[in-house]
């Protein structure tokens, strides 16, 4: 191996490492920065789901919060999607977390913003809001 071609790989491993320490502080600084969301007001469900084992209650914010994660490919942006369905950023992150406590969505932290992903049985039951719209309008 050439001298320059092992100098080259000697500085892309101190790269490495150095973004590997980066992400790590990173890391820490997003849950040292936690902020309480706040619920939305005037919940009432909208509709009634079975999934599985779960009986599901869905107020219109929550369904409308899944069906746009789900038109953006199952990630969203915590500011933008609170826009989106009408609500401020902590109003959106109450919200999110109560979808998150059902386990239909999963949010991820970072100094920056916090991004919201649409986890598996969130696309199943996102599926079945869909079905469930279908019928009604018919």
């Amino acid at each position: 191996m050439r001298i320059d071609k092992l100098e080259e790989l000697k500085e892309l491993s101190k790269a490495a490492a150095k973004a590997a320490e980066v992400l790590t502080l990173l890391q820490r600084k997003a849950k040292r920065h936690v902020i309480k969301g706040v619920k939305p007001k005037r919940q009432s469900p909208l509709m009634t789901l079975q999934l599985n084992d779960k009986r599901l209650q869905l107020t219109d914010k929550q369904v409308a919060t899944l069906l746009i994660l789900k038109n953006c490919g199952g990630i969203e942006v915590l500011s933008v999607l609170a826009r989106n369905v009408g609500l401020d950023s902590r109003t959106g992150l109450g919200l999110v977390e109560q979808l998150a406590e059902l386990e239909l969505v999963r949010l991820v932290a970072t100094p920056q913003r916090k991004v919201v992903l649409l986890t598996p049985l969130g696309w199943k039951t996102t599926e079945l809001i869909e079905q469930e719209i279908s019928k009604r309008s018919n």
